[in-house]
C-alpha cells in the first residue's frame, strides 16, 4: 500500500481527501495513512470525526515525512507552504502544495527551484484546473481564434482571513492553464468587493472576475462563435488526486513549474494594483 501523508488539519481539503481514498476507495493501493498540523487544536476524537480513515496522528511534521510516501501539504495560508514544501522536497518525497501555491513569487520559485535541483516531482495548486470539462476547454482554444476569455469565481479582496489568494488562485491557474504563463501586462477595476483584472497577452486578453454572488466557475470565450460553460466542481478533488498519482507512478508533473510561478505572480500583480489605488 502506498501510504500519503497530509500536512494540515484546518480547512475542509483533508476531510475531502482522506474521503477519496480511505471511504470510496477510487484509487486502488493508495490510502490516505497521516497526518500531522499545527494550524488547528483537534482533540484525538474530533479528528476521527473529521477525517476518515486515518492510520496515525503524528507528533511532528518530521514524523510524517519519514512515515509516507508522498506528502500533501493542505494548510490554508500560502505563506506557510514553502517551510513545508521545501523539508518534503529535501527528503525526496513527490509532493502536492495546495492552493495558494504561495503568497510571493519568490517563494513559489524557490519551491520549484528545489523540486529541480532534487529532482523530486511537484504538483498542486487549485484541483479546479483538473476539471475534465477544461480539456474540452481547451480544444476549443486550439482550433479557434478566442481574443478574449473571461473566467469568474468568488472570491472576497476583503477577508481578514487573506482568503482573497485562496479563492482567486483557482481563476488564476485557469488562466494560466488556457492562456499560458507569459502575460505582459495586467489592469485592475473595482466595484465595492467585485475585482476585474484584464491579463493581457501578446494576441489575446483573460479577463478575470472575482464576486461574492456565485458559487460556479464560469468560463466565456469570446470570438466568431462564442461559447459559456458553467463548470461542475463536484469532482475536483477527484481529479486532483488522479493528476496526483499519475505523478507518483510516471514521475513527470502534470503542470508545467512556470505555471504556478506565473499564477502566483499574476495575483501578487493584481492585489498590488487593487491596493495602491482609490476606490
Amino acid at each position: 500500500m502506498y501510504k500519503i501523508g497530509c500536512i494540515g488539519y484546518a480547512g475542509r481539503h483533508g476531510e475531502f481527501f482522506s474521503k477519496v481514498f480511505n471511504k470510496d476507495k477510487l484509487f486502488p493501493g493508495y490510502s490516505f495513512s497521516y497526518m500531522f498540523g499545527e494550524d488547528e487544536v483537534l482533540s484525538l476524537e474530533q479528528k476521527k470525526q473529521r477525517f476518515y480513515g486515518i492510520e496515525h496522528h503524528c507528533d511532528s511534521v518530521d514524523e510524517l515525512i519519514e512515515k509516507s510516501d508522498a506528502v500533501m501539504i493542505l494548510t490554508i495560508p500560502g505563506e506557510s507552504h514553502p517551510p513545508y514544501a521545501l523539508k518534503v522536497i529535501e527528503a525526496g518525497k513527490p509532493v502536492f502544495v495546495d492552493k495558494p501555491f504561495s503568497t510571493t513569487f519568490e517563494d513559489a520559485c524557490t519551491i520549484v527551484h528545489a523540486a529541480r535541483k532534487n529532482n523530486v516531482p511537484l504538483f498542486g495548486g487549485s484541483t479546479l484546473r483538473h476539471l475534465k470539462k477544461l480539456d474540452e476547454i481547451r480544444e476549443l482554444i486550439k482550433t479557434e481564434d478566442f481574443p478574449f476569455i473571461s473566467i469568474s469565481y468568488r472570491a472576497d479582496p476583503e477577508s481578514p482571513l487573506g482568503l482573497y489568494h485562496y479563492y482567486a488562485s483557482h481563476i488564476s491557474e485557469i488562466c494560466m492553464s488556457l492562456c499560458g504563463a507569459d502575460y505582459k501586462d495586467v489592469t485592475v477595476t473595482r466595484n465595492g468587493k467585485n475585482i476585474c483584472a484584464s491579463v493581457k497577452y501578446k494576441n489575446q486578453t483573460a479577463v478575470l472576475m472575482t464576486t461574492l454572488n456565485t458559487r460556479l466557475v464560469n468560463i466565456h470565450l469570446l470570438g466568431e462563435n462564442s461559447y459559456s460553460f458553467d463548470l461542475n466542481q463536484d469532482q475536483c478533488y477527484v481529479d486532483g488526486a488522479g493528476k496526483f498519482i499519475q505523478m507518483i507512478e510516471t514521475g513527470i508533473p502534470p503542470v508545467p513549474y512556470e505555471e504556478y510561478c506565473s499564477c502566483v505572480k499574476l495575483i501578487q500583480d493584481i492585489t498590488r494594483k487593487m491596493n495602491s489605488q482609490s476606490w
